[in-house]
């Protein structure tokens, strides 16, 4: 089943942070959110004129913490610098795909096909930073 598209844009207002395997620059990033009713495969691929990165991670996400909950990451396995994330979405739970960038600073519209079992409700979200974003990568904290 082909689940709605979504269409977005990295632009000077977006959210920044230091993405996983981004050598601690700062990217411009979306955060889309997504509860999954039914478990299986979820395919989520990319489209844009910017060589895009996608991050998925489990519920809750901290990026001042971007290895934190991270399940996986692709930058350009749907050819033409474009991510193909594939995995196996439980039923019951919460995941956020981060769209972002190969390179840092980038900025551009973007669009995300998502396909699968079930339809998905992509709905974009603003991730809780518990320290600000500036650069290096921060370890996550042992409590």
């Amino acid at each position: 089943m082909t689940l709605p598209t979504y269409s977005g844009n990295l632009s000077l207002s977006s959210p920044k942070f230091v993405r996983p395997n981004g050598g601690g620059g700062i990217y411009y990033y979306e955060a889309i959110q997504m509860t999954v009713s039914i478990s299986g495969i979820y395919n989520f691929t990319s489209s844009s004129s910017m060589d895009t990165f996608g991050c998925l991670y489990n519920n809750p996400i901290d990026l001042s913490y971007p290895l934190q909950n991270l399940i996986t990451t692709d930058d350009d396995g749907n050819g033409g610098q474009q991510f193909r994330i594939t995995y196996n979405l439980r039923a019951g739970y919460t995941y956020v795909l981060i769209v972002t960038t190969f390179d840092t600073a980038v900025r551009g519209i973007f669009s995300v096909t998502a396909t699968g079992p079930t339809r998905l409700n992509l709905v974009s979200i603003r991730p809780i930073t518990s320290r600000p974003i500036t650069s290096g990568l921060p370890s996550p904290s042992r409590k």
